[in-house]
């Protein structure tokens, strides 16, 4: 009998994927290990459950998708207390797949090349609101970020891949001023509200530059409410990588211990670009949550 059970979990929607989770499962099969497949469902809650008894046998899971297939994938590692026993491997295929681009894994192939991958501890985001809790990988947001995926329909996506949150990011400056949330802070409104625990967000927009997710530490980035102009001019420093030059945005950090509060009553979040409860919400940050599996090489 094997002696090493890998899950391969897979975003069913996805034609990479399901293609792709074929050539894995050869892959493993032939290195001798027992393979299980979990295609995901329309409900998250139902893939959740079915990852948790799957995990408990595992060795390693292999998350083939973007990055809200990771984020459910994670949150059921963590569940399944076995995080000391299962390493995580992610292939992204997604729309953004900011999580593997942070990680350097631009290439589906990656894990084909490398029969024994290099493996870390690495940190997780934690976001705690009135009605419960749940890990993220990249981020979490509120007001613009939620405004951006009702503007960036399903057909984009696929279509346009990650352009598509550039094309609805422009949909959103340059659309109705009405339509856009309004988040309450001490006493002022925000437009947009986020927590960034990796560099990338929105399929690439470099908003945390010096993130180590081995010794991690959170940024708040919270934009005011702002005229088209100047949205425009901080967005463009966004574009730009230096969003430590829009002066009209707020940053924050926070490392192990302390915590950024994001939200309100009633406002939407979003987590890994997936929508999640409503607000307020405490973010911390979980330092040796998970073991990654990686590609040692230097990330640019």
């Amino acid at each position: 009998m094997p002696d090493r059970v890998v899950v391969i979990y897979t975003n069913q929607l996805s034609a990479k994927a399901r293609r792709y989770r074929q050539r894995y499962d050869d892959f493993f099969r032939a290195q001798g290990n027992r393979v299980v497949q979990l295609a995901s469902t329309a409900d998250r809650a139902v893939d959740h459950e079915q990852l948790l008894t799957l995990l408990s046998t595992a060795h390693e899971c292999v998350a083939i998708g973007g990055d809200g297939t990771v984020n459910i994938a994670v949150n059921a590692l963590l569940a399944s207390q076995r995080s000391a026993a299962v390493s995580l491997t992610v292939i992204g295929v997604g729309t953004g797949n900011d999580f593997a681009r942070d990680h350097g894994l631009q290439h589906w192939r990656w894990r084909l090349e490398q029969p024994v991958p290099n493996c870390r501890w690495e940190a997780l985001g934690l976001v705690q609101t009135p009605q419960g809790s749940r890990y993220f990988v990249n981020h979490v947001g509120t007001g613009l970020s939620v405004d951006v995926m009702k503007l960036q329909p399903r057909w984009m996506k696929y279509q346009l891949g990650a352009l598509s949150y550039f094309v609805a990011l422009l949909r959103y400056l340059f659309g109705p001023r009405a339509n856009r949330s309004r988040i309450p802070r001490q006493s002022s409104w925000d437009q947009g509200q986020f927590v960034a625990l990796g560099r990338y967000l929105g399929g690439g927009f470099c908003v945390h530059p010096t993130a180590d997710r081995t010794h991690a530490s959170l940024r708040g980035i919270f934009i005011p409410e702002l005229s088209r102009w100047q949205l425009f001019k901080a967005l463009r420093c966004v574009l730009q990588g230096r969003l430590e030059q829009a002066e009209a945005i707020e940053l924050q950090h926070a490392a192990d211990g302390a915590h950024i509060t994001i939200g309100a009553a009633g406002a939407l979040l979003e987590l890994d670009g997936d929508n999640y409860e409503q607000g307020p919400a405490q973010v911390t940050v979980v330092p040796q949550a998970i073991q990654v599996n990686y590609i040692n090489q230097r990330r640019g």
